[in-house]
C-alpha cells in the first residue's frame, strides 16, 4: 500500500495536519497542535501513552475544533509503508477507511494506535514510567490516576506491575486521614485485577490490618479488605484471616465479620 497526501486530496483543515492530535485519549471533539512549543515537555507522554495528566490545564486552554481551517504551517497528513510499518490488519483498516470516505488524520491516528496496542505484549510491558509517575505524584488526584494506570497491566498478568503496586501498598504507613484511606482502597481495587497472586495479596492485607487501628478514618479500608476476602476462594480466606480470630487486637465486631466470612456455606464459595 502506498498512500500519499496528494492522492487523498485532503482538505486544508487541522484534522488533516500531521501536527493535529486529539485533546483527550482515544476520542474527542477537540484537538491540540503538537507544533505548539508549550506542549514540547509533554510530547513523550502524549504520543506514546495518550497521557494528558500533566498538562490538562494547558490542553483546556489550547484545544480547538478539529474542523478549524489550517494555519500556514499546515503539514498535510501523508505516509507510506516506508514511513510507518503497516501490519496486514492496519493496512486493511486504512484501506477500508479510504473506501468509505472516512480517511482523516483522526481516524488514521486511531487505527495506528489500536494496531500498536494489539501488537504489545502487555504481560512483559515495562513499568518504570508508571512507577516514576506514582512516586512523583504530588496531589491526591495525581496519585489516584497514577495508581489506576497499573490496573490494565495487572489484568494482563503483568507481574512487574503487580509487584510495583504491591510494594507501594506494603510501604504505605497506616492511614491517618480519609484521603489516605481512599488511596489505599484505590490501590487494592487495581491489585484485585490479578488472577495469579491473590494469596500473596491476601497475606499482605491481613498483615496491614494488624498494623492499622480500626476507627472512623480507617473503617472504609477494613470494609474494602473484607470485601476482597468475600470474593476470594475459601482456602485463601481461611489461611489469611484465621490469625485475626486469636488476636486480642481486634474487637468483637471485627472478629464477628471475619467469622461470617469463614463460616459461609460451601456452596457460596
Amino acid at each position: 500500500m502506498n498512500t500519499t497526501s496528494d492522492e487523498l486530496e485532503l482538505e486544508r483543515v487541522c484534522t488533516n495536519c500531521n501536527y493535529c492530535f486529539l485533546s483527550e485519549p482515544f476520542a474527542s471533539d477537540f484537538v491540540i497542535c503538537l507544533k505548539d512549543p508549550e506542549f514540547e515537555p509533554y510530547l513523550d507522554e502524549i504520543l506514546e501513552e495518550q497521557d494528558f495528566s500533566r498538562c490538562q490545564d494547558l490542553v483546556k486552554q489550547k484545544r480547538f475544533s478539529w474542523e478549524q481551517e489550517a494555519c500556514p504551517d499546515f503539514d498535510p497528513m501523508g505516509f507510506s509503508d516506508e514511513d510507518i510499518p503497516l501490519s496486514p490488519e492496519l493496512s486493511c483498516a486504512i484501506e477500508q477507511l479510504a473506501k468509505v470516505g472516512n480517511l482523516t488524520s483522526e481516524t488514521i491516528q486511531q487505527a495506528i494506535f489500536e494496531d500498536m496496542v494489539d501488537g504489545i505484549d502487555w504481560a512483559k510491558f515495562p513499568v518504570e514510567k508508571y512507577v516514576e509517575r506514582l512516586d512523583n505524584a504530588k496531589t491526591p488526584e495525581a496519585r489516584k490516576k497514577a495508581v489506576q494506570s497499573f490496573g490494565g497491566l495487572i489484568s494482563q498478568k503483568n507481574k512487574a506491575a503487580f509487584n510495583a503496586l504491591f510494594s507501594y501498598l506494603k510501604d504505605l504507613p497506616p492511614p491517618t486521614t480519609v484521603e489516605q484511606t481512599h488511596l489505599r482502597i484505590e490501590v487494592l481495587r487495581q491489585l484485585k485485577f490479578t488472577l495469579n497472586f491473590q494469596k500473596k495479596l491476601a497475606r499482605l492485607l491481613v498483615k496491614d490490618l494488624f498494623r492499622t487501628p480500626s476507627n472512623n478514618t480507617t473503617r472504609g479500608w477494613y470494609t474494602a479488605v473484607f470485601r476482597f476476602f468475600e470474593d476470594s476462594s475459601a482456602d485463601i480466606a481461611v489461611e489469611a484471616l484465621a490469625p485475626m480470630l486469636g488476636s486480642p487486637q481486634f474487637s468483637y465486631r471485627i472478629k464477628k465479620r471475619v467469622k461470617n466470612i469463614l463460616e459461609r456455606p460451601n456452596d457460596y464459595w
